[in-house]
């Protein structure tokens, strides 16, 4: 089974289970520990090597995380956010960002695999920086990301 259908199957469960109004983050970190779960349970050299495959077929990669940002449009919001990748070691794979009669948006895919910190670590960050500067960020990893929004 590819790594998409089963986060997809996975978070489908719990939210058949806890039902559509649960937190989003709360989805993700139990989808995230079961799916870690299961991965180990059955991590064999033919899975890794389906693995490798779907990466190449644009299911999403746990090594990459979609940041979005929104918010008041103001000077340091690209900064702040790029900051704080740089200092984790995360490179900016794309960037995409508007401004809208004065509200700012912003899409972010970071290859975080020689991230010198947990995703939850760069996802607190994120958030705090956000706070700083006045805008709300959200990170998510990108397997997890293409998979809910396939429900």
């Amino acid at each position: 089974m590819a790594n998409e259908e089963l986060i997809y199957r996975i978070t489908r469960a719990v939210y058949d289970r806890l039902g559509t109004t649960v937190d989003d983050t709360t989805v993700e970190q139990l989808v995230t520990d079961i799916y870690n779960q299961v991965r180990t349970t059955t991590n064999s050299a033919s899975m890794m090597d389906r693995s490798a495959a779907q990466l190449d077929t644009g299911e999403g990669s746990s090594a990459r995380m979609v940041i979005s940002v929104f918010g008041l449009d103001h000077p340091g919001i690209v900064a702040g956010v790029s900051q704080i990748l740089a200092g984790a070691s995360c490179s900016i794979i794309d960037i995409n960002q508007t401004v809208v009669q004065g509200k700012f948006a912003m899409v972010i895919i970071a290859e975080t695999s020689r991230a010198r910190e947990s995703t939850a670590e760069l996802k607190d960050r994120l958030r705090l920086e956000g706070e700083k500067l006045g805008v709300r960020i959200y990170a998510q990893r990108e397997d997890l990301f293409n998979a809910m929004h396939r429900i």
